[in-house]
């Protein structure tokens, strides 16, 4: 039997992702029958705790490296599992499947050792008489999707709620998909260039240096301080391996950081495709929140804790604050801050009597809007990743025999 255990994640926890461990352990349940999975936590006590009140007796704990290293990444569950728990679970709870028996077998279907965890703690809380949006907030899971179940279980909906939850995490994944395969080609790009410079510098520099002692040869000058640094590097394999290996990781490090993104940001297509695809997601929450009769003033509060970019976050902070005041909708949009044209939008879905559906149509907008601006990006990317491609290919060949050519032109 394979289960994870606990709750643990970035929002729950509120520390930072680097602090969290992953532990694979081996033990028995409540029933004496052999369980074994994941377990994260930041600590070897803290994750004895953690299976302890998830009724598992521990008897084996070690440190699992690669989802140590997958949850530093990312913490969220993984989209295509979430999918799948969402609408098995909802299947199984229409089919008349008591909620602990529904999740126990839903986990059996996850590969994401985050979602089963998460499953293994909504499965212990319902068993302890919890109710399934709470259950499900103790886990972990978003505070909008806990809340709609939440309207779903008064209303006696909870599996076709489900299910549309199924289908928003569809909607998703293929907008994240479209994004990810914007930057497949810079980045295949950059690490094929990084490793062929690499083994130019540690496998080409050392021949041609050779070929070089041999004759003679006195090197031009543009070409002496080239195969210094090859020689300090070759003469310090471990460092030079290490330093290698350290460079991407503090680049990516960098890229995490609020200063690249407003560097990042500072391009126009870019940032408009990052607006966009945020502001996608978040209206489709305000949708299903108010679809489920959650007050406008509340369902704002909820979807800006999900915003991840400060301005997102500070226009549905204001729309908040001006909803909770009493002021129309449709004026509260324009006085938050929202570009012009989601405040018209909103304006008109407000006006039209039918306002989750208006704004289910304005989402789908978006999502039409960021896969073009996808597009757009990524044949721009595409051109900009040749250029550097070949600029890299030009300066490994002009540094490994431009000296050659230097010298056979010298004595010509």
């Amino acid at each position: 039997m394979l289960v994870s255990s606990g709750p643990l994640n970035r929002t729950s926890l509120n520390i930072a992702p680097i602090m969290v461990l992953a532990f694979q352990y081996s033990g028995y349940d409540t029933a004496n029958a052999p369980v074994r999975g994941v377990v994260y936590a930041v600590n070897r006590d803290f994750a004895y705790s953690r299976l302890k009140t998830n009724r598992i007796r521990a008897t084996r704990l070690r440190i699992d490296p690669a989802a140590t290293f997958s949850n530093w990444i990312s913490s969220s569950f993984e989209l295509r599992d979430l999918e799948r728990f969402y609408r098995s679970f909802g299947q199984r709870l229409a089919n008349g499947t008591p909620a602990p028996k529904a999740l126990e077998s839903c986990r059996s279907i996850l590969r994401d050792p985050r979602l089963r965890q998460a499953t293994q703690a909504m499965q212990q809380q319902c068993l302890g008489g919890a109710e399934l949006h709470a259950a499900m907030a103790f886990a972990g899971f978003s505070r909008r999707d806990a809340m709609l179940v939440r309207a779903a279980e008064v209303s006696g909906n909870t599996p076709d709620t489900l299910k549309r939850l199924a289908d928003d995490v569809r909607s998703q994944r293929t907008l994240k998909s479209s994004l990810s395969k914007v930057l497949a080609v810079p980045v295949a790009t950059l690490v094929f260039l990084y490793v062929f410079l690499f083994l130019v510098v540690t496998v080409a520099a050392p021949k041609t240096l050779d070929f070089f002692a041999k004759t003679g040869a006195t090197l031009p000058p543009f070409a002496v301080n080239y195969f210094e640094f090859t020689r300090l590097v070759n003469a310090n394999p471990t460092f030079a391996t290490l330093l290698f290996v350290a460079l991407p990781v503090l680049l990516v490090m960098f890229m995490r950081t609020a200063a690249c993104r407003r560097l990042v940001e500072s391009i126009p297509l870019v940032r408009d495709l990052s607006v966009k695809a945020e502001l996608a997601g978040l209206w489709n929450g305000f949708a299903q929140l108010l679809r489920a009769r959650i007050p406008p003033a509340t369902a704002a509060g909820v979807v800006r804790d999900a915003a991840r970019r400060t301005d997102t976050r500070g226009w549905f902070t204001r729309f908040g604050h001006l909803l909770e005041t009493g002021v129309f909708m449709r004026e509260a949009a324009a006085r938050a801050g929202f570009p012009a044209l989601v405040a018209a939008d909103v304006a008109a879905a407000d006006e039209s009597g039918r306002l989750p559906d208006e704004l289910e149509r304005m989402v789908r907008e978006f999502e039409e809007d960021v896969v073009g601006l996808s597009a757009r990006l990524a044949d721009v990317l595409f051109f900009a990743s040749m250029l550097v491609l070949g600029a890299g290919i030009v300066v490994a060949f002009f540094l490994s025999y431009g000296p050659i050519m230097a010298i056979g032109l010298r004595n010509v």
